[in-house]
């Protein structure tokens, strides 16, 4: 019985420290987006949002990096489709960093997940991304 608590136990922590490790999730639109995790590279794919056929690369100049921001999207049934700008992110001083990154056919699909790149200077400390008028918090994301 002891072990059966403890497994337990240890599913739900396990659930919760899951759900911490993502951001909270905003709407715009009828598209739900959930921050998830942010990386750091030296080269990245600018493939569109959601997914298709580009296949481009970019690769960083001395002092810089891509601040690789993952997004999770869900098209709920209030969604209209409808043009998108790119994402901006934001960095800790009010910074703004555009993307090569598009939404594009946007609704084509119902769930999916983008790693949009951000060109910064290396160990720039990222705050946020603007999609539309949602504001997605990115504290707490970066991995050590």
């Amino acid at each position: 019985m002891k072990g059966a608590l403890f497994l337990a136990g240890g599913l739900v922590l396990g659930v919760a420290s899951q759900a911490a490790a993502q951001g909270k999730m905003q709407t715009f639109n009828g598209l739900e987006m959930t921050p998830v995790s942010i990386e750091r590279a030296a080269t990245a794919s600018l493939k569109d949002c959601p997914p298709g056929s580009n296949t481009v690369n970019a690769t960083t100049r001395p002092g810089e990096e891509f601040a690789v921001v993952t997004i999770k999207f869900k098209v709920t049934a209030a969604f209209k489709p409808a043009p998108m700008k790119r994402p901006v992110l934001m960095d800790a001083a009010g910074k703004s960093f555009n993307t090569a990154v598009q939404f594009y056919d946007v609704g084509s699909v119902p769930e999916f997940s983008c790693s949009i790149p951000f060109r910064v200077p290396a160990g720039t400390a990222v705050k946020s991304l603007q999609v539309e008028t949602a504001t997605l918090d990115l504290a707490g994301l970066e991995k050590k």
